[in-house]
């Protein structure tokens, strides 16, 4: 595998990001509540994209992914997002920015990452291959927790 890097979010990545997250989650989204709607989705891309709270994964240069993650407070990292290219899945991209993540949680003190997933997003299999646990039901999600 190439190597995978972060950079920050620019107002130019934003039309990127909402395809990916259309690619990535699209069908988890419309297995969760019905049939993509585009003006909905559009718009809670509006409303979600902040640049400076967003990094973009890199992959041998190449964007492939985002995440979004930071502490919410002293004990606590939170991961908000993470989707990776769909031709990206499943080549371990996913592990190496958990994993990455997970040092610079450590690095920050914290003791505990958590996470929310779609309770049909396969990505809760990652999750818990890496050590996550899940600790509430949020219909339609998940919480789950790593303690570092």
């Amino acid at each position: 595998m190439e190597n995978v890097d972060l950079r920050p979010a620019a107002a130019d990545d934003d039309e990127f990001l909402y395809d990916l997250h259309r690619r990535a989650l699209g069908e988890v989204i419309e297995a969760t509540w019905g049939p993509w709607d585009d003006d909905v989705q559009r718009e809670f891309h509006r409303n979600w994209f902040v640049p400076e709270a967003v990094e973009i994964v890199l992959v041998g240069g190449r964007r492939a992914g985002m995440v979004q993650a930071a502490m919410t407070d002293a004990a606590t990292f939170y991961v908000s997002r993470i989707e990776i290219a769909p031709e990206m899945q499943g080549s371990g991209v996913g592990t190496a920015v958990l994993r990455g993540l997970l040092d610079r949680a450590r690095a920050s003190g914290a003791h505990v990452v958590e996470l929310h997933v779609l309770q049909r997003n396969r990505a809760r299999d990652l999750y818990e291959r890496l050590g996550f646990q899940v600790v509430g039901v949020e219909p339609p999600k998940l919480r789950m927790r790593l303690v570092l």
